[in-house]
Parts: C-alpha cells; sequence; structure tokens
C-alpha cells in the first residue's frame, strides 16, 4: 500500500511549523489591517455626500506644504503602513522560495495603494479627518518599505516565532518578554520618528521649552499631577528590569545599570526627535523604576531576610496589603481633584455619552503620541495590581488556587469599572468606553505573568538545590 507524503517535511528541530505561522501571521493582518481602517476613520462622525461629489472632491486633492510640526502626521501614515505590508507578505510567502515571493509582494503593494486609496476617499464622508496627497504617498511608500523589510528580515522574524514552541525555561522566557517589551518601549519612544539633525531645528526645539537639561525642573507643581507623570514614567523602566532581573542570571546592579543607561541613551536619541521633549528627569524616573523592578523580584522570590515561619498571618497577607495600597494610589491619581457630582441628570447625561461614543474617541482628539502614552498608562497602572493578587494567589494551597484566581480577575475587572465610573460623574475627565477594558487588560496581564513565572523559578531553585546536594 502507498502512503501519501506529506506536502510539508517533517520538522524535527521542536520548531512551530511553517503553516502555523503563516495562520497565526494571517490572523494578526486582518486585525491590524481592521485597526488601520477604523484608525484611519475614528471618530467616525459620518456626514452624508453625494457620489459625484465626493469623486470630484478626490479627484482635486492636493498636495500640502508640511512644515515643522505636520511633519509628524506624515511620517505616522508611513509608519501605520510598514506593518501592514510587512504581515500580510508573511501571511502570504512565508516558506515559499525566493522566486516565488515576487508575485505575493506585488499584489500585497498593489493591496496597499488601493487600501490607501479606499481609505483617503472613504475619509472624505468624515470631515473631521484631512484628506491629502501627502498621505496616499506616505501610505503607498510604507506599503514598499514594509514588503521591502520582509525581504530582508522576515525569515530571521518568522524562526523566531519558531522558537516560541521550543521555549521552556525561564531565562529564555524572560529575555524574549524583555526585548519584545524594550523594543515597542523604544518604538513608542521615538515616535512619530519627525526626525532632524539640523542645529536650527534643535535650537527651536530649546526656544520651544522641548529641552529640558535640569531634572526636576518642569514637573508640575500639582502633587497630584506630578505624582501621576513620575510614577508613569518610573513604571515604564520598573517592567523590563523586574523582567530581566526574573532570570536570576545577571545581578541586580547590573540590570540596573542597563536600564538607566538605556533610559539615557533613549532621552539622547529624542533629541533629534521634533516632537518629543528630551527631559534629564525621565533619566532619573528611570533609575528609580528600574531599582523597583529590581527590588520586587527579591521580594516576590522571598530571599532568605524576608523568610516567615510557614503560616505566618503578616507575611501571608502583604501582597494583599500591596494590593489595597495600590488600588489607593491608583484612585488618588485617577480621580484627583475629587469633583464628583451626584445629580441624577448630569449622571445620566454622561452616562448616554459615553454609551454612545466609539472605542477610542477620547482619544482621537490629541497628537498620536498623546493617544499612546494615555493608552500605556492605563494598561500600565493595573499591572502592578494584578502582581499583588497574583502573588497572593501564588502563596495558596493548590486546591484554593482555582477559586482565588476566579475572584481576583473579577476583582480587577470590577476596580476597573470602579475606577471609570469615578472619573464619569467629574466634569473635568473625559473616559473612553475602552478604558475598563484597557485597565482590565493590564490587570490580567500582571496577574498572569507572575502565574506563568513563579512556577518556573521554583523549577530552577530546586535544580539548583539539587545541583548543589542539598536535595535528599
Amino acid at each position: 500500500m502507498k502512503t501519501r507524503k506529506s506536502r510539508e517535511p517533517v520538522d524535527h528541530s521542536g520548531l512551530m511549523p511553517n503553516r502555523h505561522i503563516r495562520a497565526f501571521l494571517q490572523w494578526v493582518s486582518l486585525g491590524y489591517t481592521v485597526f488601520v481602517i477604523y484608525g484611519s476613520l475614528v471618530p467616525l462622525d459620518y456626514q452624508f455626500m453625494p457620489w459625484n461629489e465626493a469623486v470630484a472632491r478626490f479627484r482635486q486633492i492636493e498636495f500640502l506644504r508640511l512644515g515643522i510640526d505636520s511633519r509628524a502626521d506624515w511620517v505616522a501614515n508611513l509608519l501605520l503602513f510598514i506593518p501592514l505590508a510587512f504581515l500580510w507578505t508573511g501571511a502570504l510567502a512565508l516558506g515559499s522560495k525566493p522566486s516565488a515571493i515576487i508575485l505575493p509582494s506585488l499584489l500585497v503593494i498593489c493591496c496597499a495603494g488601493l487600501l490607501s486609496l479606499g481609505i483617503e476617499f472613504t475619509q472624505l464622508y468624515f470631515p473631521q479627518r484631512t484628506v491629502s496627497l501627502n498621505d496616499l504617498v506616505a501610505e503607498m511608500l510604507g506599503g514598499i518599505i514594509g514588503v521591502a523589510v520582509w525581504w530582508v528580515y522576515g525569515q530571521r522574524f518568522a524562526h523566531w516565532l519558531a522558537g516560541w514552541k521550543t521555549v521552556s525555561d525561564n531565562l529564555a522566557i524572560t529575555k524574549r518578554l524583555t526585548l519584545i517589551y524594550l523594543f515597542f518601549l523604544f518604538g513608542y519612544s521615538l515616535l512619530p520618528l519627525d526626525l532632524t539633525i539640523s542645529p536650527v531645528e534643535v535650537y527651536h526645539k530649546f526656544r520651544e521649552g522641548k529641552l529640558n537639561l535640569l531634572p526636576f525642573a518642569r514637573v508640575p507643581h500639582n502633587p497630584v499631577h506630578a505624582l501621576y507623570e513620575l510614577a508613569s514614567d518610573a513604571l515604564l523602566w520598573a517592567v523590563p528590569a523586574f523582567l530581566w532581573r526574573w532570570s536570576d542570571r545577571t545581578s541586580a546592579l547590573r540590570v540596573w545599570t542597563i536600564m538607566t543607561g538605556a533610559a539615557a541613551l533613549l532621552e539622547c536619541l529624542q533629541l533629534f526627535v521634533y516632537s518629543r521633549i528630551s527631559d534629564m528627569t525621565d533619566i532619573f524616573t528611570a533609575a528609580l523604576g528600574a531599582g523597583a523592578g529590581v527590588w520586587f523580584v527579591n521580594v516576590f522570590n522571598g530571599n532568605a531576610k524576608l523568610q516567615r515561619p510557614a503560616g505566618h498571618t503578616g507575611f501571608a497577607v502583604m501582597p494583599l496589603v500591596l494590593a489595597a495600597v495600590w488600588a489607593g494610589l491608583i484612585m488618588i491619581v485617577f480621580w484627583y481633584p475629587f469633583e464628583f457630582r451626584t445629580e441624577g441628570a448630569f449622571m445620566r447625561e454622561r452616562l448616554h455619552r459615553l454609551m454612545g461614543s466609539v472605542p477610542f474617541q477620547a482619544y482621537y482628539f490629541g497628537s498620536e503620541y498623546r493617544a499612546m502614552t494615555e493608552v500605556m498608562h492605563k494598561v500600565l497602572f493595573f499591572i502592578p495590581l494584578g502582581m499583588f493578587l497574583g502573588w497572593f494567589v501564588s502563596r495558596l494551597r493548590y486546591m484554593w488556587r482555582g477559586y482565588a484566581t476566579w475572584i481576583s480577575i473579577a476583582l480587577i475587572a470590577g476596580f476597573a469599572l470602579c475606577v471609570v465610573a469615578g472619573r464619569l460623574i467629574q466634569p473635568g475627565k473625559s473616559p473612553d468606553i475602552m478604558d475598563p477594558f484597557l485597565q482590565f487588560l493590564g490587570g490580567v496581564l500582571g496577574f498572569f505573568l507572575t502565574g506563568l513565572m513563579r512556577p518556573r523559578m521554583g523549577r530552577a531553585q530546586r535544580a539548583k538545590m539539587r545541583g548543589n546536594g542539598t536535595v535528599d
């Protein structure tokens, strides 16, 4: 009897097969395409226009003269289409021979151009959006660059994705999570990449107050606003310091030094991004955040100085105490100045406006950087809360962990809704309908990050003890 041969060779390396990576890239590409279309039309303020009039107006769009301040928008459109073309090229061409990638690449470039035309034309029906030939050129150029980037780095990226299947030890997971985080942190901090090397433009940046060489000289006078800014900047660097130190292979001092040095390098790079502010304060907050991240690893591991006899109630509830303190800090930061109004008519009007809005509508009225900053703040502030709850659950007996996990997730969701409700009944606050989901996401990420990494650390410690002959 003849057996049918598989079209794809058997992979004995333990890596993820190409068909699984291709399917993953297809789903990610589809999701990113939806994001591009939605982000280009938000806040979805549709106004009818006759087809003939829309066509006539589209034929009359012109190139806009871009000054220094408008260059960021052009670069943002360029960057928006680079990942789109990169992902779709991988989704269509992964595993193909180099000669067979040409056709999918051309298809992706053509489709990216058609999508750009479709988006710009559709924006005519949304008056708050600006339509110009500049955007079309930027998006089409982004599509070409995205395809070119796949040709150069696509196979390496696919191999990196395939390697996740073989990751089993704590060190490898920590390295990957840290690198992913630092990649997005640097990308976020350098956006919108309106680069300049002109001494004249750097001087203008200094004159506009975007270069601060005196630490803490421009911290807000309001103590709560100052706490919000400083704590947010510290949290940005506490996360990678925690992840790196968790590997238990690098000293705390070295991790702290590298994180602080990376923050200093980032501030130097921001000097050449016209729309970004270079502030020496950020280096000090990064040092503080990196120190906190390293310290929390020592606390979480239960070092010798923190060990208590089994059943010691005070130490057992310490994660809950920390969670309660952090929840109080979140309420102070997000609810200040506590100008609550409880009139029925006011609350109904605010709730009706929130429920009638579209996702991320509140983030539209501002720069792309401001929107990304607010999203990161919503997520990052809830990560420690989830980690504290995860720490508490991991200390319970196995039979109670399942119940405690669901209770913790419910508490995170309820607290996220509570924070948004408190902001909703204050006239000076503008919560977005997506805020509770972003905060819930941050809390769940922190919770499951703790649950993922603590058992691995425990196995590593037991293996080390067996290697030293200290385990019977």
